[in-house]
């Protein structure tokens, strides 16, 4: 079995699927909230996920980024927690 096969079935029991939402709170107390719209393999077979992007503070209120690309163990790693 490849490398590239070992790592997508270790990262495919995360539970990134489209629709999902994924968070983490920085230091100066601004949420980052991932939306996940798709995810899909990158010509070497790389799964990358797909998602737009909002930062939140409580005194500044919410702002939206467009589209963000990631390959999914950095997006993992980036985005531990989900949201309900």
């Amino acid at each position: 079995m490849s490398f590239f096969k070992l790592w997508v079935k270790e990262e495919s029991q995360a539970t990134v699927e489209p629709g999902n939402r994924f968070c983490r709170r920085r230091r100066d107390h601004v949420t980052e909230t991932a939306t996940v719209l798709e995810l899909r393999a990158d010509p070497f077979g790389i799964p990358h996920v797909h998602f737009t992007l909002a930062f939140e503070q409580p005194s500044q209120g919410s702002v939206y980024e467009g589209l963000r690309v990631l390959a999914l163990r950095t997006f993992v790693d980036a985005y531990p927690e989900r949201v309900a």
